[in-house]
């Protein structure tokens, strides 16, 4: 008989492709706060919008799932448009991201690597949630010895996010989300 392992999970995890960008921390955080102070004064007030446009399109969905759907993509839409309102008075300079599959929750991330980053260390990722390309920046650190994949270019990398509310919050919606639309393609 097993000794049954404590399950740490907080939130679902989804199986999604995103665009990621990552970067290991050196521990300055001069440059990157400047940009991101502002950032996040915004995206705080846009996430309370979409929080509050969430729960109306979640009320409307029992009456009229068409029209909460429809709802849902012009959010979506308005998203995208101010993601490239955003990256166009950006002055942090481009950003190179990489589609790939990744294993995505609330509190977590684990993607394909380039290189072995060890345990416990500090990274920040960058994701635009697909499709909608909805920015956010997270900051986490490694929380296991990350593992070869299979085609021996890179490596299966655990990263906890430390919490950070507003980003967290748009992130489990866009988990959420996805779960629902995957149960209505199942049914």
């Amino acid at each position: 008989m097993t000794t049954p392992s404590v399950e740490r999970r907080k939130y679902y995890r989804i199986n999604d492709e995103i665009l990621l960008h990552y970067r290991v921390d050196a521990g300055s955080e001069d440059e990157d706060s400047r940009g991101v102070g502002v950032e996040l004064a915004a995206g705080a007030i846009l996430a309370e919008i979409d929080r509050e446009l969430n729960q109306t399109i979640n009320r409307v969905w029992s009456a009229d799932p068409d029209v909460a759907r429809a709802l849902g993509l012009l959010n979506r839409k308005i998203s995208v448009l101010g993601s490239l309102a955003g990256e166009a008075e950006s002055s942090t300079g481009p950003v190179s991201y990489q589609h790939m599959q990744v294993n995505l929750s609330g509190t977590g991330i684990a993607f394909e690597a380039r290189e072995l980053l060890p345990e416990n260390t500090a990274v920040t990722i960058e994701i635009r949630l697909l499709p909608s390309h909805a920015p956010l920046h997270l900051l986490g650190k490694v929380v296991a010895a990350p593992e070869p994949v299979a085609n021996g270019q890179g490596y299966w990398t655990r990263v906890e996010f430390r919490e950070d509310t507003d980003q967290q919050e748009e992130l489990i919606r866009h988990v959420v989300q996805k779960q629902g639309m995957l149960l209505a393609d199942n049914h």
